[in-house]
């Protein structure tokens, strides 16, 4: 048996047929997923379990925020430019998308949290140059 980039777990029928309803539902369910991770996010918090939150949630968040911004681009360019891509093409290029914002995530995990720690410290830096006296 021979993989199809027109096949997708026996619902390429469905997905087709929903045309303009991928994008919402792709979008959304990224969207939503983000919104329900910010949530267990914050009842791990409150468990006090902060290393689950710093390299399982807080890696998947990022990722799945950065999926939101880069697929942007490639759903623009299959569903204006290419008119004839089907829907399931678009489904496996963001998945695509997200395991490769997944890997870029997990492989430099210490530099991103590096880069916000300083953008903070500059931030407060900052206030603190621009307080009123």
């Amino acid at each position: 048996m021979e993989f199809s980039f027109n096949t997708f777990f026996g619902y390429e029928q469905e997905i087709n047929a929903l045309n303009d309803q991928v994008l919402i539902y792709g979008f959304a369910s990224i969207i939503f997923g983000i919104v329900g991770l910010l949530f267990v996010a914050m009842a791990v918090r409150k468990i006090g379990l902060n290393s689950l939150n710093s390299f399982f949630i807080h890696p998947l968040l990022l990722s799945l925020g950065l999926t939101f911004f880069v697929a942007i681009l490639p759903t623009i360019v299959f569903y204006v430019v290419a008119l004839d891509v089907s829907g399931v093409k678009i489904v496996y290029s963001w998945i695509t998308i997200f395991i490769g914002m997944l890997l870029f995530v997990i492989f430099n995990l210490e530099t991103i949290k590096s880069f916000f720690k300083e953008f903070g410290k500059m931030s407060e830096q900052q206030e603190f140059r621009n307080r009123n006296r």
